[in-house]
């Protein structure tokens, strides 16, 4: 027999429109009275009816997320993985469900965002790594559509964000690197532009000025591939760096490889700090350094007010959400461990 959500209000002991509100992503329930419900219909494997739901509503039960990556580099990347990962997490046991979208490394959103907004086809989107005048969000807030954005919105300061200091994880990440005595420390970033990448630039200028150690950055397209290449340019030049502060993980990886190819010691001879604390820093011996974001929190957050703002059940006083972060110190950036 199908079980309904008067079956799991009695099992966990609260009203039918309480059951409702869990499902509609209310912000107002109490977070145990939304996990004891939760509880329930995962142990009794509930699904709504989300066709009958659609039908009601006229939604569609669907949230957007747009990524933009070279081709075939999704599939590695541990950032979106944990990111997507966490989403489904946090919709599931709601009547929404998780559309994705790839655009190219270099090409334009409009196209995508043009055809998401004419067909309805999602009913919000979750934004990432804005861009200082993001033709996104001046899109979408010309639709009043809505969508949360997991980043700095910038000049963008009415809208819903959820974000991290990245300026003050960029500075965190160079005064470890500092204190290790590393004293020529370069930063590996992403494309010029990206927010994400700018603000921690910007952290690592901070700490590079104030510790009076030479400034040094480089950009680098996302992934990989790019990063392994431009580290082993800088690591072969003149004046090589004893550090790199790098974008994420998955680029932090192709830094250890081009030092490893070029036999250079890791962290006797480089010391490596990164971002996202992914598992990708347990494939390193010693283990990678990295900054933990706390992607999980953010993209609850990040849901709860989406799925609020689209049922139209909850305002936000406080439009920008800042989630702390915290640095793993590992083997790639403690010289008293082992090397690489």
């Amino acid at each position: 027999m199908r079980v309904t959500q008067r079956d799991i209000a009695r099992l966990a002991d609260v009203s039918q429109a309480t059951v409702s509100r869990v499902l509609a992503g209310d912000a107002r329930v109490e977070e145990v009275i939304r996990s004891r419900v939760m509880r329930v219909m995962r142990e009794q494997n509930y699904k709504p009816d989300v066709r009958a739901r659609a039908l009601r509503s006229k939604r569609a039960g669907l949230i957007g997320l747009v990524i933009n990556r070279p081709e075939g580099g999704i599939g590695d990347d541990p950032f979106f993985a944990h990111l997507i990962g966490s989403i489904l997490d946090k919709l599931s046991g709601t009547p929404y469900h998780l559309c994705i979208d790839h655009v190219a490394e270099g090409t334009s959103h409009k196209a995508i965002y043009d055809e998401m907004l004419r067909t309805r086809r999602v009913d919000g989107l979750i934004l990432v790594e804005s861009e200082a005048r993001d033709e996104r969000i001046v899109k979408l807030q010309e639709d009043n559509f809505p969508f949360v954005l997991i980043g700095n919105p910038g000049d963008f300061s009415g809208i819903l964000s959820v974000d991290n200091d990245n300026v003050f994880a960029g500075e965190l990440a160079t005064r470890h690197l500092v204190e290790q005595g590393y004293r020529r420390i370069a930063m590996l970033g992403g494309p010029r532009g990206v927010t994400v990448s700018e603000d921690r630039i910007c952290g690592y200028v901070a700490a590079a000025q104030d510790t009076e150690i030479p400034i040094n950055v480089i950009h680098a397209g996302f992934g990989l591939e790019t990063a392994y290449n431009h580290a082993l340019e800088v690591l072969s030049g003149p004046n090589r760096p004893d550090a790199l502060v790098v974008l994420d993980d998955y680029m932090a990886i192709g830094a250890v490889m081009a030092a490893r190819q070029l036999k250079i010691s890791i962290p006797d001879q480089l010391g490596i700090v990164s971002f996202n604390d992914t598992a990708y820093c347990n494939f390193t011996e010693g283990g990678l350094s990295s900054v933990s974001l706390n992607i999980s929190r953010i993209v609850g957050e990040a849901v709860r007010r989406l799925l609020g703002t689209i049922e139209n059940k909850a305002t936000f006083r406080e439009k920008r959400m800042i989630i702390p972060v915290e640095l793993k110190a590992r083997g790639s950036s403690t010289r008293n461990g082992r090397s690489m």
